[in-house]
Formats: C-alpha cells, sequence, structure tokens
C-alpha cells in the first residue's frame, strides 16, 4: 500500500518517519496484509492520524462508523471552480472537517460533508463547504485530535484481520423465491419474485414449470454469485423445492451450497436462514450473526432474569462501575452522539467494562437487531452475577 502524499500544510505534525503499523499492533510489516480487506496504518507517533485503503463497500461501512464529527478527513476530491469564462471541475486534495456521514447503502459510496481547513493554496478554499464522496479503492487519512478511542481502532483492526465473507441466501417454496446479499451492514435484496405454478389439477405440467423455474432460479443464483464474486450460497425454504435448488446449483457451481429448513420462502425466509443452523456456522464471525446471536442472548437473559441484564446508560454505567458486566452492547449511534458530553460518558463506559474484563460489541448493521438495541436505550449488558 503506498502512502498518500500530503499537499500544503499537514494537519498534524509528522513525529519521524511513518511507522508502518497497522491499527496499533505492535509490529512493523514488511508488506501488505495478504488478504483483501481494509488497510490501515498510522502516519504518526501519536495515534491520531490514520491512514486507510478502503477496498469493498464493508470497509466503506467500517469508516463511516468510525467518522466523528470534529475529525479531520484528508482525500482526493472533485469541486466545480467559476471564471467569467464559465465554470469546471478540478481534481484535488483537500483536509475537510468533519460535519456528518452519509452512507448509502447498496452504492457503494460514502458522503462526507464538512468544512475545508486545506487545500491548494492559490484557490484559497478554506472555509468553505464541502463534501467528499468516499469510493471503493480510495485512500482517505483520518485525523483524531484527541487520538483514535479503542472502540474505533477495534474496530478497524478487525476489519484489517478478518477476510471478507460473503455470502448469498436464497429462500425459496413453491410459491416464491428471493435472492440476498448478506454484507456486513445490512441484507440487500437482489431480486424476489413468484414461482406462478399451474395448479395441482395437473401433477405433470406443475412438475415440468418447476422444473424449469429452478433451473432459472439456479442460473440466476450463479450469476449473482459471479457478479457479486460470492462462494459460499446458502438454499433455505420448507419442503422439498429448497433441495431441488441446491441440488441444481451444486451441479457446476464451483463454491459452497448449503441448506437450510425455514418456515417460508421469499425474503422472510432470507431473514429467518440468517438466525439458524447453517448460516451462523457459515458465517459465524460476521456482523450481522454475531449481533443477531448476541440480541438473542441477552433478550433471553432478561425473559428467565431480569435482575442479569441492565439497559439504558445510567444503569449500564451502574452494572460496569459495580464490575458485573460480561458483555456489554452499543449502538455505533451512542458512540458517534453529537452530544460532546454523551459521547465521552458513553466511550468512558466502553473503556472501562473492557479494562474490567467485559466484551464489548458495537452495534451498527442496518438490521433488526440494531433496532431492537435502540429500543433499550442504544445500551444494554449481560452480566455477570444478579444485582
Amino acid at each position: 500500500m503506498t502512502t498518500c502524499s500530503s499537499r500544503g500544510r499537514p494537519v498534524a505534525q509528522r513525529v519521524g518517519v511513518a511507522r508502518q503499523v497497522y491499527v496499533g499492533l505492535a509490529y512493523k510489516l514488511r508488506r501488505p496484509l495478504e488478504v483483501v480487506p481494509l488497510k490501515a496504518r498510522f502516519l504518526d507517533e501519536k495515534g491520531r492520524e490514520l491512514e486507510i485503503k478502503v477496498e469493498s463497500e464493508d470497509d466503506l461501512w467500517t469508516l463511516y462508523n468510525v467518522l466523528e464529527k470534529g475529525d479531520v478527513i484528508r482525500a482526493w476530491t472533485t469541486r466545480e471552480l467559476k471564471a467569467d469564462s464559465g465554470s469546471r471541475r478540478k481534481a484535488m486534495r483537500v483536509a475537510l472537517r468533519v460535519e456528518k456521514a452519509e452512507f448509502q447503502p447498496f452504492t457503494t459510496r460514502l458522503r462526507v460533508h464538512g468544512f475545508i481547513v486545506e487545500g491548494p493554496r492559490e484557490l484559497d478554499l478554506e472555509g468553505q463547504r464541502h463534501t467528499v464522496a468516499v469510493d471503493v479503492n480510495d485512500e482517505v487519512v483520518v485525523y483524531k485530535e484527541d487520538g483514535w478511542p479503542l472502540h474505533a481502532l477495534k474496530r478497524v483492526k478487525e476489519a484489517c484481520s478478518r477476510a471478507s465473507v460473503k455470502a448469498l441466501a436464497v429462500g425459496v417454496d413453491a410459491e416464491e423465491a428471493a435472492i440476498a446479499l448478506i454484507r456486513d451492514y445490512g441484507v440487500e435484496v437482489l431480486m424476489e419474485f413468484t414461482l406462478n405454478l399451474p395448479g395441482k389439477r395437473d401433477p405433470e405440467a406443475r412438475r415440468r414449470e418447476l422444473e424449469a423455474k429452478v433451473k432459472e432460479l439456479a442460473s440466476l443464483v450463479k450469476s449473482s454469485a459471479e457478479r457479486h464474486g460470492v462462494d459460499v450460497v446458502v438454499v433455505a425454504g420448507p419442503g422439498f423445492v429448497k433441495d431441488d435448488v441446491a441440488a441444481e446449483l451444486s451441479k457446476d457451481f464451483k463454491g459452497k451450497v448449503y441448506r437450510e429448513n425455514a418456515s417460508s420462502g421469499g425474503v422472510s425466509g432470507v431473514y429467518e436462514a440468517i438466525k439458524r443452523g447453517v448460516m451462523t456456522k457459515v458465517l459465524r464471525d460476521h456482523e450481522l450473526v454475531v449481533e443477531e446471536r448476541l440480541m438473542e442472548e441477552l433478550m433471553s437473559t432478561l425473559a428467565r432474569d431480569e435482575r442479569r441484564v441492565a439497559y439504558s446508560l445510567s444503569d449500564v454505567e451502574a452494572a460496569v462501575r459495580m464490575g458485573a458486566v460480561e458483555k456489554l452492547l452499543v449502538t455505533s449511534e451512542l458512540l458517534r452522539s453529537m452530544d460532546l458530553d454523551l459521547r465521552r460518558r458513553v466511550e468512558e463506559v466502553v473503556k472501562m467494562a473492557e479494562s474490567l474484563g467485559a466484551k464489548v460489541k458495537v452495534f451498527s448493521s442496518l438490521h433488526d437487531t440494531y433496532r431492537q438495541l435502540k429500543a433499550l436505550g442504544g445500551i444494554a449488558a449481560i452480566l455477570r452475577f444478579r444485582r
């Protein structure tokens, strides 16, 4: 990975030679990681300025979740320049003080809004509003005045060390089918359709039509897998239709095909498959699966013994101070709050919980589990003992 060059005044003073330290790990790397996830390295000795190479859509999601208001992001962009002879767009490298970031799911783009604090001197752009669009394969530098908090570094570290595993989930029964791509930040439904089989009074015609639909669906799944670089497919649904689709897929699909029982096909079958069986094993480290598993544990513990669970910031804060927290669940929204006092309070709770041995999971997916946790105040904990 090459180092992004800086133009104009540096955002942070470089101290010595930039260390090729991957997200705070205490060793030097002679070459980039041999896996394809996000790559990152500090450019200063104080751990404030991190260079990030975005390798995938999931990396954009990671970047979105570690950006906070007040950060400075350095990136290439274009800006319309007006003159008497007309206007033109000019490519330039700027440093932008972040006001807010917008993640646009399934569009491979992150938009960062803010004020220019550094740009080409001859254009005198400092203080002007601007929006930087970050795409896959872009390199950016993110500067945090107070240094990178532990939870943000942990998130980037996980993205650096985890090979990006994508999977297709197919929900199918005798009436409907859906194909969905499972990403870190949510489920992207690629297509859904009805099978429109003939009635059961003509079993032969129904059988022929079903065979044709199975082949058509398998072909669509294979083309979707090839287009999105997927080598794992989970076919879910009730009865024999899912078995027929899985068998047809297995004939010439180079990846792995798994089957999973579900009560229905279509999109509901896809979401049911995420919560159980094969999918949880295939994607055991996947964001959606981890969040689903933790939320199920939280809710089942709450149902059995409410004194083994804490939720709301004040309740969790008290439990952390008692050393009672075993697992802490917190939304990225709280950790990125515009309310600086609230954000620092949450960060302190997270830091204290980790120092006392608690496992911390930051929820950030566009999934039902995130909404469930948000309804509990955005933060909850499973306790080691009853209070």
